[in-house]
């Protein structure tokens, strides 16, 4: 199931319960956002789960997890995730990845960096928070009139 290449070491300074959580997360920050597998959202999230940042709602339960999961890794071709850190405490996380691909429309090789925290219940992920790059992607895309935020924003 994990293999050395695709999941850090143990953290001696985790608890086992601790450890557990940390290999959850890991493999869906990687593996949930590389697949297109929606299988992936039932495997590591919690059926009530409440997920917010990835778009203008709160996404709340797995139907609309798997549905937004669906709509996001549909716009991107080749995907690859890279979790640069993960800091969990008992039951709460917090991380930073970043994300290259190909956005499916324009052909544009895009990368884009994502925090995340949340809560963890029942062994899954119950509440995540994302603070994703949206402005620096949407400007690789040429979808954000850089001159107007300058000119409204300095």
């Amino acid at each position: 199931m994990f293999n050395s290449e695709e999941y850090s070491e143990p953290n001696p300074e985790y608890s086992k319960h601790e450890e557990v959580f940390a290999a959850l997360l890991r493999r869906w920050l990687k593996l949930g956002w590389e697949r297109n597998d929606n299988a992936l959202v039932e495997e590591h999230f919690h059926p009530e789960c409440i997920v917010s940042g990835l778009g203008p709602d709160v996404v709340e339960g797995i139907d609309e997890l798997i549905a937004t999961h669906r709509a996001i890794c549909g716009r991107m071709l080749h995907r690859t995730a890279r979790l640069q850190s993960l800091l969990l405490r008992h039951n709460q996380f917090a991380a930073t990845l970043e994300f290259e691909g190909k956005h499916r429309d324009s052909g544009t090789d895009v990368a884009f960096e994502v925090a995340s925290f949340g809560v963890m219940r029942d062994g899954l992920i119950y509440r995540a928070h994302n603070i994703v790059d949206y402005t620096g992607l949407y400007a690789k895309l040429g979808l954000l009139d850089t001159a107007k935020m300058a000119e409204h924003f300095g």
